[in-house]
């Protein structure tokens, strides 16, 4: 039996296993790479042994079982909208096993080469695939797609089965999904008893979720998102009965409780041997209480399997930011929806740093700056979010910390990508970038993908240097290569409200 054989006779035993599932989960469970189980299901596809659902990512299952999973899916309902963005999600997934033409990839999706070439070059104007015009072959473009990031996606939070169903927000009534991203899920919502409306983002119970908790407990200021509480809860996917049993388990408990004193090290979570480098160095330890973890994890005969999917969430519960992200003002922006003035885009740029300062002040890095992560509160002000990165500045002993290059690619510092020591000079060359985006009107995906590489090397468009020449010399420092020569934040501020003071005339000039 050849090795390809092998591997595909494996993923088809696990579906029949444990029935239908994502390419990561099955990547995980029979220990190969994502991108090598996603070519071989695309082989077994074109071969009628498996096939794939519509979702977002898409779920896998065995031929035989189609007709019984048909009488649950409803594609007549499914948008135009949501359709295409299926059909790239599936382009996408073929495209992580390597650079393919064409007609290869129409094959692979039992597709006509004319809908794939449509597809393909839609999707190049909005900067996700690249075609190399040598050898004609289509790639996914690195620096807008983060593999491991969509991957982290998919297992931290799976799909609901109706907002009414999202175990562990008994209390609220769930109001809409605000975003998923690879750390979890984001709902907005609103409390049965206070009646306010809240954002409460549910993640898997690990380090990277106990630093979060702890980060937002400690950082109270303006321009952070503010933190409510926060608490557990149990849930196994397959069975809501088990589910139910297991919440309502004698002495189980939700309680979270906050380790003033812990700064002992504490053992590594299985899953995530990635993160042991700085998430909990130097900051105080949020722990599950013994009976809620016991609740978590089942002995015995009860205990699930990792095919099962038994995990503990956690909630955090945050203030609503009803004004959005600053990536719907840039996207307003650059549709000329509404005018800029120079003025309001310094105002908002002085609040970011404002609030940057505060975290460093703190001794804690954000890792993770971009406009998606970065919000307005109902009057306006801004709110910096999403602490899932959170690191210490530093050891316990002040000494640097041995760092991992997880974040969102093309906003990562140069030494985060390269996994260095790096320092909170890191959250420094991001901010460069959100700048620029502020200032700088991008129409389409392609010519962002375009100019990103060359902003990241401190080339800028023609123009920008002359019409911005002050913003261009921060900007120019903040992207240094070298974190030495990027400035702190504190000093940023100092020399940008000077900068403001002296741009108070120029109130009424767009861009």
């Amino acid at each position: 039996m050849s090795a390809d054989t092998e591997m595909e006779r494996n993923i088809c035993d696990f579906l029949e296993r444990n029935g239908k599932s994502t390419a990561l989960i099955i990547a995980k469970e029979i220990r190969l790479d994502k991108r090598t189980v996603n070519k071989h299901l695309y082989d077994l596809e074109r071969s009628n042994q498996v096939f794939k659902t519509d979702e977002l990512p898409p779920v896998w299952d065995l031929m035989e079982k189609k007709n019984e999973i048909k009488q649950t899916l409803k594609p007549e309902q499914t948008s135009p909208t949501t359709r295409d963005t299926g059909e790239e999600k599936h382009v996408e997934d073929l495209l992580r096993s390597g650079a393919l033409k064409a007609h290869q990839i129409a094959t692979g999706l039992g597709q006509s080469r004319t809908t794939i070439n449509k597809q393909l070059y839609s999707m190049m104007e909005k900067g996700k695939v690249q075609k190399c015009s040598k050898s004609s072959t289509w790639s996914l473009n690195e620096e807008w797609s983060d593999d491991s990031f969509s991957q982290e996606s998919s297992s931290s939070c799976p799909s609901d089965h109706g907002l009414d169903s999202v175990s562990g927000l008994q209390n609220f009534k769930v109001i809409t999904k605000l975003g998923e991203g690879g750390f979890g899920c984001v709902y907005k919502v609103k409390h049965k008893y206070d009646r306010k409306i809240y954002a409460v983002k549910r993640v898997i119970l690990t380090r990277k979720a106990d630093s979060e908790v702890m980060a937002l407990a400690d950082l109270v200021h303006p321009n952070i998102v503010r933190y409510i509480t926060c608490w557990t809860d149990s849930d196994n996917w397959t069975s809501n009965q088990e589910r139910n049993q297991v919440n309502n388990a004698p002495g189980s408990s939700d309680v979270v409780t906050f380790d003033r004193d812990g700064c002992e090290e504490r053992e590594d979570d299985d899953d995530d041997d990635d993160d042991e480098e700085d998430v909990t160095s130097g900051m105080e330890s949020l722990s599950v209480t013994e009976s809620a973890s016991a609740a978590a994890e089942p002995s015995g005969n009860n205990r699930t399997n990792s095919s099962n999917h038994s995990r503990t969430y956690l909630f955090i519960q945050m203030e609503f930011c009803a004004g959005g992200t600053l990536t719907d003002w840039i996207k307003a922006r650059n549709h000329m929806e509404k005018q800029r003035t120079i003025v309001e885009i310094h105002q908002i740029f002085n609040e970011i740093i404002t609030g940057v300062e505060y975290i460093h002040a703190n001794k804690l890095i954000h890792r993770d700056l971009k406009p998606d992560n970065i919000l307005f509160g109902a009057d306006g002000k801004v709110k910096i979010g999403d602490f899932g990165l959170v690191a210490a500045q530093t050891d316990q002993n002040g000494d640097p910390i041995e760092r991992s290059n997880r974040g969102t690619r093309p906003y990562m510092s140069p030494e985060q990508k390269c996994k260095k020591n790096y320092d909170e000079k890191t959250d420094i060359f991001p901010l460069g970038l959100v700048w620029f985006e502020m200032i700088w009107k991008i129409s389409t995906g392609n010519e962002r993908v375009k100019l990103w590489m060359d902003l990241r090397d401190r080339r800028f468009p023609e123009g920008f240097s002359g019409s911005h020449p002050t913003e261009s010399k921060f900007i120019m420092k903040m992207l240094s290569y070298s974190p030495e020569h990027r400035p702190h934040a504190k000093d940023l501020k100092e020399n940008l409200e000077t900068l403001f003071s002296l741009n108070q005339s120029l109130s009424q000039k767009t861009v």
